[in-house]
């Protein structure tokens, strides 16, 4: 179970190295970050038939867990 302790909207190309390496992907960089979100985030894009926007709002959560 876990308790969010911050939600934010952030555009996606402002997301900051601080973010990324709490959110822990691969080598915790910001450009590793990019590199897998961007990734995640095109299919949803095209699906409604726009290009992936680097300027598009990301809605980034910290949280602790509470229970396990």
């Amino acid at each position: 179970m876990i308790r969010d302790t911050k939600v934010s909207v952030v555009p996606f190309n402002q997301v900051s190295a601080d973010h990324a390496f709490k959110e822990g992907e691969d080598n915790r960089s910001l450009k590793k970050w990019r590199e897998v979100h961007r990734k995640a985030f095109t299919p949803d894009y095209k699906a409604v038939g726009q290009d992936f926007d680097e300027k598009g709002d990301c809605v980034l959560e910290e949280f602790e867990v509470v229970y396990r």
